[in-house]
């Protein structure tokens, strides 16, 4: 199988630049920056795509929704694809965390892994909850061109799994908006093709 794993566009709530631990709350994109999708149809329309699949989240489903309308097929949407959760910190930005929970950010900060913020979920559990469901479109669609539209945590999870690394080396792997990822799933070996690619809007 290959899974074109992209993230989603810049979210409304991030555009002067300032990071938010958005979650699993339904945050809208920037409508001018879904053009940088449009800029990878032309490679990814080189391979007969079998589905499309996407996180149910607004930010997520306008991007796989510029995938579906150029290569005409629908959008399968799942929560498994939802981003880490992050609880009670949703929506804030990092110095809002530390002064409102100051106390529970050093505790998470400590052990990302295993730690989970009030409301939220672990790494651990937020990779098992992706990674079942990647194993299960790798049974499915085991001799197919996939794409997958999901979040910047997500996506560096699926890597991590991909690249046979652990989870304590989630920070290693960048996710920017907008960028492709190209795996090669076979039954000996997982090959990872491309990581982190955004097109120029000048290209």
């Amino acid at each position: 199988m290959k899974l074109f794993l992209i993230r989603h566009t810049q979210t409304l709530n991030t555009l002067n630049g300032e990071f938010r631990y958005n979650g699993h709350i339904d945050v809208d994109v920037d409508e001018s920056g879904l053009k940088i999708l449009d800029k990878l149809i032309p490679y990814i329309k080189k391979f007969q795509i079998k589905r499309i699949y996407s996180s149910d989240l607004t930010r997520a489903k306008k991007g796989a929704s510029v995938f579906a309308n150029a290569l005409k097929l629908p959008v399968f949407t799942s929560k498994k694809l939802r981003e880490v959760k992050q609880g009670r910190w949703e929506g804030l930005t990092y110095n809002e965390i530390i002064a409102k929970y100051h106390d529970e950010a050093e505790k998470k900060f400590r052990d990302y892994v295993n730690y989970k913020v009030i409301g939220g979920e672990s790494l651990k559990e937020a990779s098992a909850r992706v990674m079942s469901f990647i194993n299960i479109i790798k049974e499915k669609h085991k001799n197919d061109n996939i794409i997958v539209i999901a979040h910047g945590g997500i996506n560096m999870l699926i890597l991590l799994n991909a690249l046979n690394m652990d989870l304590i080396d989630f920070f290693r792997i960048q996710q920017d908006f907008g960028c492709l990822n190209e795996i090669d799933y076979s039954e000996n070996f997982t090959k990872v093709i491309r990581m982190n690619y955004v097109p120029k809007l000048t290209e």
